[in-house]
């Protein structure tokens, strides 16, 4: 499948920061988490599970308006977010 803007998955670095709360936007378990996490080590996980990306830089996650560190755009594959996000989690692990 191709990438798609209209049908996208938005991947924001707030999902992997393991120094957030769920409440405040970490989607994952601490164990699949890490410090910082960067746009750049989230498009590569995107592209070792071969799937398109855009990264888009100054965009800001909606519950932290102020820091606009930017998000990754990847196509909907076979994977449902819910299935990448762990995914990607591992491969950030790998790349600390």
């Amino acid at each position: 499948m191709a990438y798609d803007e209209d049908t996208a998955i938005t991947i924001w670095p707030e999902y992997f920061d393991i120094d957030r709360t769920r409440a405040e936007g970490r989607r994952l378990p601490k164990a699949l988490c890490v410090k910082n996490p960067s746009l750049d080590i989230i498009a590569k996980g995107a592209l070792i599970l071969d799937l398109e990306y855009e990264v888009l830089d100054g965009k800001a996650y909606p519950a932290d308006w102020a820091a606009k560190k930017g998000c990754v755009r990847v196509e909907r594959g076979k994977l449902k977010k819910t299935e990448l996000l762990p995914k990607i989690g591992e491969i950030l692990i790998k790349n600390q």
